[in-house]
């Protein structure tokens, strides 16, 4: 089976457009997926104009492809994240990317005038989240006063696409959005608001860095899949480290290039990423309110919670004491 889309003006058009593919309709911003073809829905929350978040949760029972078909200009333009655990192709410029959370191509951004065909395979379960921005809006609202690399890009009228390697932050905040439209909270819509500026704040963050780094596209393919998977292991111990020998010696590359790569890639050193992604873990593991910041400090392997403090202070502004009265 082919869904067929492009770029719209108007986020509904767009929603209308796929329940209509799928054989139903939309109710409430939300359609759900017919049972004889899988088991999901897909839904579209309007925090104001110009910002829209669009949430998808399938399971397809056969193959499926997904294509976005070119039209010269909209206003609308999409920012997806694909936070999967196992990679799935897409063809984009007449060239096949493999997309997912452990690979280089996390995040897709395309102007209108791009092309693409993603192709799902059967039973895969998992969801995805796309924000949709306005371009007059972002440029009106949030880069009036800056000349950020995204406003380049919109006010430049020429097509383009973008990858983004997709951070564990990021990710956080997606589960984050994944439960919330799942839940009965409620203050569901203000907690989605609020999730979803910090996932475009972060995805505004990591596009600012390609200024000030140099790109990755000058790093052969092969080698920026090695620094993803030194990240994966990373993400998997962050508690302990590995030694940068023993990570230089799993990519198969001399210490000097792994670094190197690495920063070029995420934009951070190998211990600056690390220490960010604790403390993210940490933020999170206090918000679930089940631990104490004792408890969250001594797990992620501080020995002294002024250390612990003092780090969580740095990345966020706030320590443990203050960030849980908040909650």
């Amino acid at each position: 089976m082919q869904l067929d889309f492009s770029a719209k003006d108007k986020p509904q058009e767009w929603l209308k457009n796929f329940a209509h593919q799928f054989g139903t309709e939309v109710s409430d911003n939300a359609f759900e997926i017919p049972p004889s073809l899988g088991n999901g829905f897909m839904k579209q929350v309007y925090f104001f104009d110009g910002f829209t978040l669009t949430y998808l949760h399938f399971k397809l029972f056969r193959p499926m492809e997904f294509m976005r078909h070119p039209i010269n200009e909209a206003k609308l333009f999409p920012i997806m994240f694909y936070s999967q655990e196992l990679p799935f192709e897409q063809d984009v410029d007449e060239k096949k990317k493999m997309i997912g959370f452990h690979t280089s191509n996390g995040i897709f951004m395309p102007s209108p005038q791009i092309g693409s065909r993603w192709n799902v395979p059967a039973n895969m379960d998992g969801f995805q989240v796309t924000l949709t921005i306005e371009k007059d809006w972002y440029i009106r609202s949030v880069a009036s006063s800056n000349d950020n690399y995204l406003k380049q890009l919109l006010e430049s009228k020429k097509p383009f696409y973008l990858f983004e390697s997709l951070q564990n932050s990021m990710r956080n905040l997606i589960t984050d959005i994944h439960q919330l439209v799942n839940s009965d909270d409620k203050l569901q819509q203000f907690k989605l608001h609020q999730k979803a500026i910090g996932l475009f704040y972060l995805f505004l963050k990591q596009l600012e860095n390609r200024n000030t780094r140099e790109t990755i596209s000058g790093i052969n393919p092969v080698d920026v899949q090695k620094i993803i998977i030194v990240r994966k292991k990373i993400l998997e111990n962050l508690t302990a480290l590995p030694p940068l020998r023993q990570l230089s010696q799993d990519a198969g590359m001399s210490i000097s290039k792994l670094q190197k790569c690495f920063q070029q890639v995420f934009g951070k050193s190998i211990s600056q990423y690390a220490l960010s992604e604790k403390m993210h873990l940490a933020k999170q593991m206090l918000g679930t309110k089940k631990y104490s910041i004792s408890e969250v400090g001594y797990d992620l392997g501080y020995a002294n919670l002024s250390h612990f403090s003092k780090a969580f202070r740095n990345e966020f502004g706030v320590n443990p004491k203050a960030y849980l009265s908040t909650l």
